[in-house]
Order: structure tokens, then C-alpha cells, then sequence
């Protein structure tokens, strides 16, 4: 994984834990970071990766998320179907084509088969449920970034154990990419499932509002298929501001970083945290995961 200066001073009272997970023929590896054994049990949040994959932007994300009060959990949604040394975006414009393709390919066997994805997905956060550090009698909440932010909206579909979720420039349905031969990527029949909503959930969106990915068509449908289910949903458009807006530029062209579109959406990442664990005392924490300065 990529690495780079870090981001915070050390704070070597922070608990980090390697946790791998068995299911179905593949290997999962995910990151846990969490405050001081002192803090007690926290609620539990975990982050899931863009289209790329489990990286180290993804574990500093979860390491802002200790720093502020919570256990962040970097979850790998994709195993060995990419490799955790072959996530991060070629320097080698030789090497970016079968890259993009082979980060697709794993993208598209999750989120063409809602089952799978789901399940792979439930199992993760019953794996991170199970530490000591985290509270589990609380459910716990989840962040995406694209790939991860359609993620987080279809645990909500599935009625996974989740009691709210911010989706940051994620695609609003599944399995639907605009462009089906993206990279040279195979699209499998896709495989819906029945859904069995959370309605006890909150979804937040945090969504550019020139992403060329989320139309207004789009919108629609996610408004109407959540009202009708019973979804308690917000959608924040931030202007003039593009499909990853909150992945900072060392992630390759997939970071777009647009700070004010990261400060805000990231402050109201905070409010949602603070509106589900009322009782847990978020310390101030800047920058943030991408390097934006958060007041």
C-alpha cells in the first residue's frame, strides 16, 4: 500500500489491528484503529474503499476516525481478487489499462451479485463487531467513497446492522455504471435480491453536483425508492464540484480533491456521528484524511 508522511503527530496510545476474514473461497484483509484502551468500548465505523480497493488513504481515514472518538475500520471488500500490493494507482501509463481493468473486474462481481455483496459486507461487520474495543451494543455506522458509497447504500437495502451511513460521491444505485464496457471489464447478468430495508438507519449523501455519474434521473429514483421504503435519507449537492471530491491527489486521477466540498461533507459526517452516539465526545481532529483542514 501506499505510503507517505503521516498526516497527524504520532499518537502511540492508538490500538491498530491487522483482521483477516474467510469467506467464500477469498481472503479479506482489513485495518482497525481505535482510541486508547483507556477510552473503553466505541461505537463501531467502518470505511469502505473507491473502486481502486483497500488502500492507505482508506486506513488514515480510519485512523481520523480513532483520533476523533470512534473505531475506524478499513474494510477489504475485494480480497485477493486485488492484490493489497497492486491497489495503488501505476505511475506506468503502460501498467494503468490492465490496472483499471483488473479494479473494475472485482468491482463488478460485487455489485452485479447483491447477494454476494452483501454478505461479504455483513460478515465484515460482523468480524469488527466482535473486538473488545468496540461497542457492540450499538450499531455500528459506515462511510464510503464511490464504490463504497453505493457500498453503504446497499447495506441499507439489505437491512444490514447499521444504524446510519454517509456515502461520499457514491454511485445512489447498484450495479448500474453508465459506461457497461468500462476498461474492458466483462458485465455478468446482474443478480438482484430481494430487499429488506433498514428503515432504523440514516443514509447521507454527499454528492457533486457535476458528478457525471449521478443524474438527476438518478436522484429521482433514489428519493422515491427510500421514501417509499421508509428511509430516513438527506442529499447535499455541493456546487461546481466533481466525482471524487473527497480523495486527495496522492490516490492518482481518481483524487479529485475539492476542499470546500471535503471540509463540509466531512463536518457532516461528524453531525451524523454525533446525532447516533450523543454520549461519545468527538475531540477535534485537522486535517483530515485527505489533508483538508477541518475547523
Amino acid at each position: 500500500m501506499q505510503t507517505h508522511k503521516s498526516l497527524w503527530p504520532k499518537d502511540p496510545s492508538l490500538r491498530r489491528k491487522e483482521i483477516s476474514l474467510e469467506f467464500r473461497g477469498n481472503t479479506f484483509v482489513s485495518h482497525m484503529v481505535a482510541p486508547s484502551e483507556s477510552a473503553g468500548p466505541r461505537p463501531l465505523v467502518l470505511v469502505i474503499h473507491n473502486y481502486q480497493g483497500l488502500k492507505g488513504f482508506d486506513v488514515d481515514v480510519a485512523e481520523y476516525l480513532a483520533r476523533v472518538g470512534y473505531v475506524g475500520f478499513a474494510i477489504d471488500m475485494y480480497g485477493l481478487d486485488v492484490p493489497a500490493d497492486e491497489r495503488d494507482f501505476p505511475a506506468d501509463a503502460a501498467q494503468i489499462m490492465p490496472f483499471q481493468k483488473k479494479c473494475f473486474d472485482a468491482m463488478v462481481k460485487l455489485d452485479h451479485d447483491h447477494e454476494l455483496f452483501r454478505a461479504v459486507f455483513e460478515n465484515l461487520i460482523n468480524v469488527g463487531l466482535a473486538e473488545p474495543c468496540c461497542d457492540a451494543s450499538r450499531a455500528p455506522a459506515a462511510i464510503g467513497y464511490c464504490f463504497g458509497g453505493m457500498a453503504v447504500i446497499e447495506g441499507v437495502r439489505g437491512g444490514l446492522n447499521l444504524g446510519g451511513v454517509v456515502s461520499f460521491h457514491g454511485l445512489l444505485q447498484t450495479g448500474e455504471d453508465p459506461s457497461p464496457s468500462r476498461f474492458g471489464a466483462e458485465r455478468p447478468p446482474l443478480k438482484p435480491c430481494p430487499n429488506q430495508y433498514n428503515t432504523q438507519s440514516i443514509i447521507r449523501i454527499e454528492n457533486g453536483a457535476e458528478d457525471h455519474l449521478v443524474t438527476d434521473e438518478n436522484r429521482q429514483r433514489f428519493f422515491a425508492e427510500m421514501d417509499a421504503a421508509g428511509v430516513d435519507w438527506s442529499f447535499q449537492d455541493h456546487a461546481k464540484t466533481p466525482h471524487g471530491f473527497a480523495l486527495p491527489p496522492r490516490l492518482g486521477p481518481p483524487g479529485k480533491l475539492h476542499e470546500a466540498a471535503d471540509r463540509r461533507s466531512t463536518q457532516n459526517m461528524l453531525s451524523l456521528l454525533r446525532e447516533l452516539y450523543p454520549d461519545v465526545a468527538q475531540t477535534p481532529v485537522s486535517p483530515n484524511a485527505a489533508g483538508t483542514s477541518i475547523p
